[in-house]
């Protein structure tokens, strides 16, 4: 049997919730099964309710606000952008812009302009070389590049360095890049800050041989990207959820949640 329809099969139950134009709906959100500590904790399909990271527990704030019972499912990235797609989900995270993704999905907007104050949060991206590679950033430029860079499957960052001319390798981990910078399969390794940094304070003595480069490669802002499927059928819901996301980071309850993942 076809892998791809094996897969639809195995997650029809969830996406098979139906309601009436007239009733606001379940609002089905898949994400990332590969976790990037603090936003989504864990590293598999499961979801830790008692810790299930930052951005999880915004979103449990912003079921609650708008009365909507939120659905999660977590897998591949790519497949979670591939159902929204198609419309069989209605929503994914953490999506940074990308013209592609527009032409399916929705970002809040303001004006004509995405709306950076009901983005979910922003980050940076960086490169991760071997020490002593010899290749050098200079936050413009990379010199002494021998072999491509490395980045995530279906990440964004792999397009923008593809525009700037480089030859990109996409990985499914961030543990798989990391060793194949460490075997010299790749110059450069360009991802999250947040995440990869993470991954190399658990694994320092594995890892000791790799160095971050500054400055940063680029900022970028995430956000709750909405099927237009939904957005159609649901145009002051989709609005809503995007407000309150908004609304309830400006809160003392959700200073308390960034509080409990520093701790």
């Amino acid at each position: 049997m076809n892998r791809k329809l094996i897969w639809l099969i195995a997650i029809l139950p969830f996406f098979c919730v139906v309601s009436p134009l007239s009733a606001e709906p379940t609002f089905r959100v898949v994400y990332n099964n590969k976790g990037a500590p603090p936003r989504i904790m864990g590293d598999d399909t499961s979801i830790d309710w008692s810790k299930p990271g930052i951005t999880l527990e915004l979103f449990k704030m912003v079921e609650k606000k708008v009365g909507v019972p939120f659905q999660f499912k977590r897998m591949p990235w790519k497949r979670c952008l591939y159902l929204v797609e198609r419309g069989s989900a209605d929503a994914t995270f953490h999506a940074s812009y990308n013209p592609d993704r527009a032409k399916y999905g929705l970002y809040p907007t303001r004006n004509g302009k995405l709306d950076r104050a009901r983005s979910i949060y922003n980050a940076s991206y960086v490169f991760y070389a071997k020490k002593g590679s010899g290749v050098i950033w200079d936050g413009k430029t990379i010199n002494n590049l021998s072999r491509p860079i490395g980045t995530q499957l279906s990440y964004a960052i792999a397009d923008d360095l593809r525009t700037m001319g480089y030859e990109v390798e996409e990985e499914t981990s961030v543990i798989g890049n990391l060793n194949k910078l460490v075997a010299v399969r790749i110059s450069l390794y360009a991802d999250l800050e947040l995440i990869v940094d993470n991954t190399l304070q658990q694994n320092k003595s594995r890892y000791e041989i790799i160095e971050k480069l500054e400055p940063p490669l680029i900022e970028k802002v995430y956000y709750l990207l909405i099927s237009k499927n939904f957005g159609a059928r649901y145009p002051q819901l989709t609005e809503r959820i995007w407000d309150a996301i908004r609304d309830i980071q400006q809160t003392g309850a959700y200073q308390v949640i960034l509080k409990k993942y520093k701790d």
